[in-house]
């Protein structure tokens, strides 16, 4: 992710960037939008901005009402963050993590960009494993990243939009819009993020209530949004989305959860919740982070490229670890446990490497750190 923010800003410097017309709209057209004509009921809405305490109330009313507790007796949420081709690591953890027999029922799912790609397999369990291996280790994602040569410079990305696409479109089909259809109908949700860039906000998505009203529509949006997801901006275009809204149509522009969290537990805002009615204490919280929490020694050279990059690491690094800070102080208020993996500190994984080789030696230290456990903290 660094190293695509470091080619974007180089465009930038050499205002290489040309903008592109698009359909003139307001916040009030946004917030009544119905995008691809997918339109959500006013009790069951299948998304909500991280920061509208309004939409979070709704939320959190289903959410309080509706998460089963698991046959294990607990309410498991997992929470997948982005990474690039270090998602392979939370691939390899859920099958170490199945063959374990430790493995947790989870009522809820999250992802934000890699950990979107991946979450409906996560969702979907154990039987879904094979699927979720072979996206992140089979050789699909390898010609991931396609530049764009010199069209890069008219445009938003370094990268062509079709390969990420085609990847989706390959393992999301009817069967699997199906299959967290009936998951969702249980109670259990999937959510992911993507970031708004006309509202400067990031908005949840709930998958399972897009994939509930079914047919060609809600797989195209389910898709879309999994795209945006994953849209690092500076490295892929970011998603229009066509919309509609008080009588006329326009495009919302997404692109990559991971601007505005780098995973998805709880809001900000609800990071000082207390519980008072302890209806949440004995749930459990995992987070896995697609990439290192730790620092990491180098001796950075006195160029643009080197510092910028060094710098966005450490902000990625932050956001990371002050989103685990919050989170875990909610937990331990309200009597829920929580746990973490990230891959090791001394680890040489580099987002941007999808070769088969590079996937399968991240994968294997999920795997091996879930099989005997020493992959939490």
């Amino acid at each position: 992710m660094a190293r695509a923010l470091i080619l974007f800003c180089l465009l930038l410097t050499t205002g290489g960037c040309v903008s592109g017309a698009r359909s003139s709209f307001t916040p009030e057209d946004r917030l009544a939008a119905a995008p691809l004509g997918v339109v959500a009921s006013d009790r069951n809405p299948f998304r909500f901005f991280l920061d509208d305490p309004a939409q979070l109330e709704v939320f959190e009313a289903r959410l309080e009402a509706g998460i089963p507790v698991g046959p294990d007796g607990h309410r498991d949420l997992v929470a997948l963050s982005g990474g690039g081709s270090n998602g392979a690591f939370a691939a390899g953890l859920m099958a170490g993590w199945t063959a374990s027999g430790n493995r947790p029922d989870m009522e809820v799912v999250t992802g934000v960009s890699t950990g979107a790609l991946a979450a409906s397999f996560v969702f979907l369990g154990p039987d879904w494993d094979d699927e979720l291996v072979e996206a992140y280790t089979g050789g699909a994602a390898s010609h991931l990243l396609q530049s764009r040569g010199l069209a890069t410079f008219f445009g938003s990305g370094i990268y062509k939009a079709g390969p990420l696409r085609d990847l989706v479109d390959q393992y999301i089909d009817d069967h699997v819009l199906e299959a967290v259809a009936a998951e969702a109908a249980k109670g259990r949700m999937l959510l992911v993020a993507t970031t708004d860039l006309d509202s400067q906000r990031g908005v949840v998505w709930d998958m399972g209530a897009i994939a509930q009203r079914g047919g060609p529509e809600a797989l195209a949006l389910y898709r879309l949004v999994l795209i945006a997801s994953a849209s690092v901006p500076g490295a892929f275009p970011p998603v229009l989305m066509p919309s509609q809204g008080d009588g006329h149509s326009f495009e919302e522009m997404h692109v990559d959860g991971g601007v505005s969290t780098p995973f998805l537990v709880l809001p900000e805002t609800f990071w000082s919740f207390h519980d008072a009615t302890g209806a949440l204490r004995g749930g459990r919280i995992h987070v896995v982070v697609n990439g290192r929490t730790g620092p990491s020694f180098k001796i950075t050279k006195d160029s643009l490229a080197q510092v910028l990059g060094r710098s966005l690491d450490i902000m990625q690094r932050t956001s990371i670890g002050t989103t685990l800070a919050g989170n875990r102080a909610f937990a331990e208020r309200n009597g829920l446990e929580f746990h973490y993996a990230a891959l090791p500190d001394d680890s040489v994984a580099d987002p941007l490497d999808f070769s088969v080789e590079a996937m399968r030696s991240v994968y294997e230290v999920g795997r091996a750190g879930a099989l005997d456990g020493t992959i939490w903290h």
